[in-house]
């Protein structure tokens, strides 16, 4: 593919087992010519507007780097709606006058935490853990409630890392997560086409 071709997406995400596992849930993209990026904010410090502009301006002047056609911010709700979490978000970055400065700014979720994504592909997470996922219902991953915790109990001894997630993240099947986690097929949408505009 021509390297003009290529959509650039810079997604924007909370933490470290983000970083090391969304490639991987999102790698079946680059035949469709979209390079996606995934950045977090340094030093653990939490996903807030000052932050994520931070992250877009970094990406706007880093002349090293072509400049993304698309920015992604995804975040996990931890249990509260969506709209509490994603509203201040928004918001916060309407008033940064963030979005007048990039092609396309959208927002996507994790329904409670990224996690609740791999049990969506319950065969493929079986595999990895040796065992079976405990009672949770596949079909419905979005309503495991916190399923971070619920994977790291499954773990047994192993501690949960982000390295762990990025293991788990490669034996998983993003086309089955899309068909069973809407906030998934959400985050996939985004990535991929976005807005009609896109």
């Amino acid at each position: 593919m021509v390297a003009d071709m290529v959509k650039r997406v810079l997604v924007i995400a909370s933490g470290r087992t983000e970083q090391m596992a969304l490639p991987h849930l999102l790698t079946h993209l680059s035949a469709e010519g979209i390079a996606v990026e995934v950045r977090i904010p340094d030093r653990n410090r939490k996903l807030l507007p000052s932050i994520v502009a931070s992250i877009i301006y970094d990406s706007l002047y880093d002349f090293t780097e072509e400049t993304p056609d698309k920015y992604v911010v995804l975040i996990d709700t931890d249990g509260k709606t969506t709209e509490d979490v994603l509203r201040p978000l928004q918001e916060g970055l309407q008033r940064a006058n963030v979005e007048r400065h990039v092609p396309s700014l959208l927002y996507a979720y994790a329904q409670w935490h990224l996690e609740a994504w791999y049990f969506a592909d319950a065969g493929n997470l079986r595999v990895y853990l040796g065992r079976d996922v405990g009672n949770v219902n596949p079909n419905q991953p979005d309503r495991i409630e916190n399923p971070k915790h619920h994977l790291m109990q499954l773990l047994g001894t192993k501690t949960y890392t982000s390295t762990v997630s990025e293991e788990i993240a490669k034996t998983l099947d993003a086309q089955t997560i899309a068909q069973r986690s809407p906030s998934f097929a959400g985050f996939l949408a985004a990535v991929r086409n976005g807005d009609a505009g896109d």
